[in-house]
């Protein structure tokens, strides 16, 4: 293997048979690769996944369809080639790298590890979900196409015969990361780090305000991040998991699923529009209490400087003191700016800067798994999930390298982790402040009003957990 970091990476084709569209029964047509801009002949082997199997036509009728996996896909496939180049350069530089390098020295290179999916089994997705839901998800695939629409909740929910399989794998695919980042017969594995690149999502599923038939809501059917988290702690693969939710939209299928539950932390910063949960005073129950933290955003158009503020006094100190052995994080990009749904202004090098530090504050050792959850602009969460991926692959970010940088008044040093002993006593003179003070005088009044409700937000929620008695300041 090289010595350049890796990532495992687990995704399946089969999850964009779960679609809105009508579908064809003699399979993609045959111009679809070519309207997705990949090369029959040239990139067959690279882009098998998508080419077989796939039923579904390429025309996007809903906001969670299947081309959104597919331009992460597609950009990390692009992100590894160029890492590849520039330390396997060829001569021809119209070649793709399989017509140039021989296939072992390719398997030695290559920076995303490839994890095969496999459905998630019944035991296992009953760890979260009940057995009358599993069940009604199981029946939809021999449903008629007059009952699947009976189904369907208008601008939310549809369903299609391939609805249950898609979910079962999108579940199955982040088990895979966590079974191959975790081992507790204390074999290394190679490397810590994973992305589930899966769809549907998942953190709504499961939610108390749920549909009375059934724990599907909001895109999603099985919880596929609730899932995993219980299957790490019941194969005893960790003891503790922190579950990071930076998804605009609060994920209230894990808090209720993993609310009563003192061996999961989770953490959600997100807006308060949809579903209309995840206050700051839900902060767990029983013995539990303490380990739910949610940031609810009063106000649209919360911006890096933001979020690095949640992070300095909320994410970085609870992470540090809960001492998880798996960190899950439910990535939605739709907190992005240019997202159709969210109306935020993340841009791609505040979740390089998230996620890097992230892996800063805990080191290689603590394995984190990243879950792509929404997002539904395909350019946006192209740009973003690369992001993460650099981050993950210990790769540098060159910010003149985006245009979404000249318009940002932040700086990644905002977030820099400091000692555990500066985080945990809330005295880490190096955090957003400093960079807050420094953004222009032109800087409306609408913004500074925003940073003000921003600060606030944050305040309750770390107050909501003094009061659980909880040991982070």
């Amino acid at each position: 293997m090289s010595n350049l970091p890796t990532v495992y990476l687990a995704t399946d084709e089969r999850m964009m048979m779960h679609c809105c569209t009508m579908l064809n029964e003699n399979g993609i047509p045959s111009s679809f690769l070519n309207r997705q801009g990949i090369s029959n002949k040239t990139n067959a082997n690279r882009y098998k996944l998508w080419a077989d199997n796939c039923r579904c036509m390429d025309i996007p009728r809903h906001e969670e369809n299947p081309n959104r996996i597919l331009a992460i896909y597609r950009r990390l496939m692009e992100l590894e080639d160029r890492l590849l180049a520039r330390v396997y350069p060829w001569s021809f530089p119209d070649q793709r790298y399989e017509e140039c390098i021989p296939t072992e020295r390719q398997n030695k290179l290559r920076r995303f590890l490839r994890l095969p999916c496999v459905p998630a089994d019944r035991e296992t997705i009953e760890l979260a979900h009940s057995p009358d839901h599993y069940q009604f998800l199981l029946r939809t695939a021999a449903m008629s196409k007059r009952q699947l629409r009976e189904l369907c909740v208008e601008n939310d929910l549809y369903f299609n015969n391939f609805t249950f399989l898609a979910a079962s794998l999108a579940a199955g695919a982040v088990i895979e990361c966590v079974n191959a980042v975790t081992n507790p017969n204390m074999v290394a594995p190679m490397t810590t780090r994973a992305i589930a690149l899966v769809r549907p999502p998942g953190h709504h599923a499961g939610g108390l305000n749920r549909c009375d038939r059934h724990d599907a809501q909001g895109f999603c059917y099985f919880n596929n991040v609730a899932i995993a988290a219980k299957h790490a702690i019941a194969s005893g693969r960790a003891s503790r998991v922190f579950i990071l939710d930076w998804d605009v939209h609060h994920g209230n299928g894990i808090q209720d699923l993993t609310y009563d539950d003192e061996n999961i932390f989770y953490l959600s910063i997100h807006r308060g529009f949809y579903p209309f949960t995840g206050y700051h005073n839900e902060t767990g129950k029983g013995a539990a209490v303490g380990t739910n933290c949610n940031i609810m955003w009063d106000h649209e158009e919360m911006g890096n400087a933001e979020y690095a503020e949640a992070f300095r006094r909320l994410v970085l100190p609870n992470i540090l003191s809960f001492q998880p052995g798996l960190i899950l994080v439910s990535s939605g990009f739709d907190a992005a700016k240019g997202d159709t749904l969210g109306d935020c202004c993340l841009t791609p090098s505040m979740y390089y800067a998230m996620t890097n530090s992230l892996l800063a504050a805990v080191g290689w050792d603590i394995p984190i798994v990243v879950v792509t959850e929404g997002g539904y602009n395909h350019d946006v969460i192209a740009d973003c999930a690369e992001a993460v991926a650099l981050a993950l692959l210990d790769e540098p970010w060159k910010e003149d390298e985006t245009h979404y940088e000249t318009k940002t008044f932040w700086s990644t040093k905002s977030i820099l982790p400091v000692p555990s002993y500066q985080v945990l006593q809330h005295s880490n003179p190096f955090g957003l402040q400093r960079w807050l003070s420094q953004e222009p005088l032109h800087a409306s009044k609408e913004r500074k009003l925003r940073k003000e409700h921003a600060l606030a937000s944050i305040k309750r929620s770390a107050e909501a957990l003094r009061k659980a008695e909880c040991t982070i300041a």
